[in-house]
């Protein structure tokens, strides 16, 4: 019996699924949770988790932390929902600074192209709203949640990336990312390859998030060298950390200048509810 070559539309369609099952793997997140000490120097001085769920319109992610300082106590709850894209459309961020309670919570607007901004801290409410970006992540301090998204953007390096900053009326900066060289790394005694990126966040007071994570992109450390913090994973190590950079070394873009955000569509089945902290 001949057997016939598959004709070249065939092997172009098969191709074509294979690349967009492979980016859809890339995209998605891994569902799971992870614990994290944070350090000032050598110093523990605090603690923090998340956790990623996958729902039926994408995923939702919660995490928490605490840290202490003599003069300087900071906890925080934050809640995001994200679509299958990793998308934010909603997050909800309760905070307690040297006692004073902080929330500030972030909608997508039916138009899907914009963020509705609440604030509540020093007995205020105040409003705001920005534009709704791809590769955007809400940036709060010390959240390892925050370093997960941030990580996926590392490992896509798209041509434009956001930060949120939820501080004052909510801060939307452009970012940009660095890849650097392997470093090498111990989780629970075992030793292994760590990659690394370091990611700029743009704004006036420029600074810099160092992550190291793995092929997969399960993070097991961040570090803010301007802020002398470092979130490490249990049971990390790292072994031979690089020399951070500065934001004066971040990279410069020549390029065109990013076009209005695009227009989202909302999840099938509608946007999801905060759910009440």
């Amino acid at each position: 019996m001949r057997l016939f070559a598959p004709s070249k539309l065939v092997v172009s369609v098969v191709t074509l699924v294979i690349s967009i099952t492979a980016a859809q793997a890339q995209n998605a997140l891994t569902p799971g949770s992870a614990r994290y000490a944070i350090f000032q120097g050598d110093k523990v001085v605090g603690d923090a988790d998340y956790t990623v769920q996958p729902t039926p319109n994408g995923y939702t992610v919660t995490s928490h932390g605490k840290l202490s300082l003599s003069k300087f106590s900071y906890s925080f709850n934050n809640v995001q929902y994200l679509d299958h894209d990793r998308n934010l459309v909603s997050d909800q961020l309760n905070g307690v600074v040297n006692g004073s309670p902080v929330t500030f919570t972030v909608n997508s607007d039916s138009s899907g192209r914009q963020f509705q901004i609440n604030i509540s801290a020093n007995g205020k409410q105040t409003q705001n709203t920005v534009d709704r970006h791809q590769h955007l992540v809400l940036l709060p301090d010390l959240d390892p949640a925050a370093y997960v998204l941030l990580t996926r953007i590392a490992m896509e390096n798209p041509p434009t990336s956001w930060i949120l900053i939820p501080k004052e009326n909510g801060i939307l900066v452009p970012s940009s990312v660095t890849r650097g060289s392997h470093v090498r790394g111990s989780l629970n005694n075992s030793q292994m390859d760590v990659q690394h990126a370091t990611i700029f966040v743009n704004s006036e007071n420029s600074v810099t998030v160092d992550l190291f994570y793995t092929s997969d992109g399960s993070v097991l450390e961040a570090d803010l060298p301007q802020q002398n913090f470092f979130v490490v994973r249990d049971g990390f190590k790292l072994i031979n950390r690089p020399k951070p950079l500065t934001p004066a070394e971040a990279p410069q873009s020549n390029g065109p200048q990013p076009s209005p955000p695009p227009q989202y569509s909302a999840p099938q089945n509608g946007y999801p509810q905060m759910q009440q902290q």
